[in-house]
């Protein structure tokens, strides 16, 4: 190899270690940057002839070596908008723009990132610190099914839940076997719920009747008036649009095993079930539901049925009259809700975003999923953290969080940078002696080449 060549190479090697020096650069300027992936150098030698009488080296080349399959530590948060993966994949992502009109539309392929820092913008749309918004499964309000054969950007514009109407009360008690004839007891005052969310109460007194195992439950639909005429147990009648009052059931309990369970649910009157408030359901065979249905209109919510659900005939899971000194209720439910207002998000492992509301109830409406690849390492980076598929990354692979190979999604977390401070400085070191050796290699194939053009003088 000539002085020439000597000279060629040593420039290479400074090129080399430059690259090297921008590599590691780019590393600690990112530090602290989320979700950010380092960039090592992988070097390579080049020759141009290499035989067993020469060689005729032709330097270095330096190239970047991407580790973006190297997880960063994951810290805890406040915020539980923020995001961490643990394990493999990325999230999926795009980045919005703003047409003509001022609307936000989303174009082109989707991306990926470790970046979980997200927060809702102005316009409800879950967008991390470098401007991209997440995307995800759908989840359909009427089925709860997850689209897997749509991803979408995730925005929330649910700020408000709507009521719902009351139609089921779930009422469990034991009744003192005890008790004498006409013992009255204190009062259940139930709240419900119409369809515009008003608060309406519904009262329940029981009294003990003379025959044996014989109850009588009084329930009053406070301000309810009746949807269809009522026969009531007095032999009067209620007409339909006018104050339902109180109305009357009668129990009857077994007096053999299975002792104490509901025998039998009647109308006082024992008329037919066209006439009677109370719709009763039949058979009363052993473990069929112990339940009766009453329809009620409450101003100008129109007319709703609520079930009252008293457990099973014949079974101690639900009303039963065993020994006691007073009414002892276990149980009182109901399934309406008032008007909510928008609280705050919860994300699970799974990627199940639920929107949560003052109001106590909660809506899922997507499921994030996470997207893995072959060759993550190969894929094409951009600005603000995120990839692009490449040929030599291979497709993406959409999966469900903890399928298919992919991570778990931790929420109230993010991922930092998988750079380590310690190694890089120590890598900044060897690569600046080895360029300093590089110039040594230049200034001494300079003197030789001078020593050449002295023997000529």
């Amino acid at each position: 190899m000539s002085l020439f060549n000597a000279l060629t190479v040593a420039v290479g090697g400074l090129d080399a270690q430059s690259r090297s020096i921008g590599h590691i650069s780019d590393n600690i300027s990112n530090s602290s940057t989320i979700g950010y992936k380092r960039i090592d150098t992988a070097f390579s030698s080049l020759v141009t002839q290499s035989t067993a009488s020469s060689s005729d080296p032709a330097g270095v080349r330096a190239t970047p070596a991407y580790q973006n399959n190297v997880q960063g530590n994951i810290a805890q948060t406040q915020s539980p908008l923020d995001l961490a993966i643990a394990g493999n994949g990325f999230f999926n992502v795009q980045q919005p723009a703003i047409n003509a009109a001022g609307v936000v539309t989303f174009a082109g392929d989707s991306l990926y990132t470790r970046r979980g820092d997200f927060t809702l913008d102005k316009d409800g749309y879950m967008t991390n610190g470098a401007g991209y918004v997440l995307k995800a499964h759908p989840i359909s309000t009427g089925t709860g099914l997850v689209d897997t054969s749509q991803l979408l950007p995730v925005q929330i514009s649910s700020a408000q839940d709507n009521p719902v109407a009351t139609t089921t009360i779930s009422y469990q008690a034991n009744l003192p076997a005890s008790a004498t004839t006409t013992s009255d007891f204190s009062s259940s005052d139930i709240q419900i719920y119409d369809s515009l969310g008003t608060k309406h109460s519904v009262t329940f007194d029981w009294q003990k009747l003379a025959g044996a195992n014989q109850w009588r439950l009084s329930i009053t639909p406070a301000g309810g008036t009746a949807t269809n005429a009522i026969a009531n147990g007095d032999g009067t009648t209620t007409a339909a649009g006018t104050s339902i009052g109180t109305q009357t059931l009668d129990f009857t309990f077994r007096g053999t095993p299975p002792s104490g369970t509901v025998l039998s649910i009647t109308n006082t009157t024992g008329s037919s079930a066209t006439s009677d408030f109370f719709t009763i359901n039949s058979p009363t065979t052993a473990d069929n539901p112990a339940t009766v249905t009453f329809p009620a209109t409450f101003g100008t919510a129109g007319s709703q049925n609520i079930t009252l659900n008293f457990g099973k005939y014949q079974n101690a899971a639900g009303m039963t009259q065993f020994d006691a000194t007073n009414l002892n209720v276990n149980t009182i439910e109901q399934n309406g809700v008032a008007q909510g207002s928008f609280k705050d998000l919860s994300i699970d492992a799974n990627g199940f975003l639920s929107l949560n509301y003052d109001n106590g109830r909660s809506r899922t409406l997507y499921q994030i999923p996470i997207s893995t690849f072959n060759s993550p390492n190969n894929l094409s980076r951009k600005d603000g953290g995120v990839f692009s598929r490449t040929i030599e990354s291979g497709t993406a692979k959409t999966s469900l969080p903890n399928n298919n190979g992919s991570g778990k999604i931790v929420s109230g977390s993010l991922e930092g940078s998988n750079v380590d401070i310690a190694e890089e400085f120590t890598k900044m070191i060897q690569a600046q002696r080895v360029y300093s050796a590089n110039a040594k290699t230049i200034t001494t194939s300079n003197s030789m080449l001078e020593e050449v053009i002295n023997v000529i003088r």
